[in-house]
């Protein structure tokens, strides 16, 4: 059985539910969607996408890829998604766009994780991190165990409140992120000109300038660039005093272009 786990991450939270899956799913292929998208390898029997969520639904950049990913007619297709308070109807929504191409989600779960998004606030405290990840190793091997039997109609999903929220506010997040969205990130005093922003950045949005990063216009709100920072220089809107945040199993190699 050939398995391949599509993978979209800025902090590393939904990478390290992709590498534990990779590591338990036989023959399993471990593939950024930021590659995939422009260049989508062949079809699997096993297909498993690993993501955020982000504004009740997939990445804008997710979207794009699921209407081009290459599958076989029966291929098993399943989705584990990441969040902060709820996951709201983004498998609901995630299930639609494969439906569009006549294809199932199989299944899909949730895993709470510590909160990253600075237009939200902080991340927890470095305790709460610890708790959060401790609940979320035991939640994803529950996951790999009830994956070892392939189930169908397996969705798990917020409340019918949160469904509808999704519906109200992931359209709207989708067409601001394609109008110079990173237009509010900004390098302060303490950038040093590493350039280490442009190399994590998945969608290649960033370019250095003058010693300066540059956002160009197509950022994917990954923030990877904001909390990968070594000298914690880059900025979003007011976020100076905002905590930085990425997994402790996440490896800056896995970002790095």
């Amino acid at each position: 059985m050939t398995a391949k786990i599509y993978w979209f991450s800025g902090t590393g939270n939904s990478l390290s539910v992709a590498k534990v899956l990779a590591e338990q799913l036989p023959e399993a292929e471990l593939i950024p969607v930021a590659e995939a998208v422009n260049n989508p390898p062949a079809a699997a029997e096993v297909i498993g996408i690993v993501c955020p969520v982000y504004a009740w639904g997939p990445p804008a950049i997710v979207a794009r890829f699921i209407r081009k990913m290459n599958v076989l007619p029966d291929s098993y297709i399943f989705a584990v998604m990441t969040y902060a308070g709820s996951q709201g109807g983004a498998p609901i929504i995630m299930r639609g766009m494969l439906e569009s191409r006549g294809l199932d989600l199989h299944a899909a779960w949730g895993v709470k994780m510590p909160e990253n998004f600075p237009p939200l606030g902080s991340a927890p405290a470095p305790e709460k991190q610890s708790e959060i990840n401790r609940e979320a190793d035991e939640k994803i091997a529950r996951i790999v165990a009830e994956l070892q039997s392939l189930p169908r109609g397996h969705y798990e999903v917020a409340s019918g409140f949160w469904r509808i929220l999704s519906k109200i506010i992931y359209p709207p997040f989708c067409f601001f992120l394609h109008h110079r969205i990173d237009r509010f990130f900004r390098a302060d005093e303490k950038c040093n000109g590493c350039g280490l922003c442009a190399e994590v950045c998945p969608v290649r949005d960033i370019e250095m300038v003058d010693g300066l990063p540059n956002w160009k216009g197509h950022c994917e709100q990954c923030f990877a660039c904001f909390h990968w920072c070594p000298q914690q220089a880059i900025q979003y809107g007011r976020s100076a005093a905002v905590r930085r945040y990425h997994h402790p199993k996440a490896d800056l190699a896995d970002f790095r272009q």
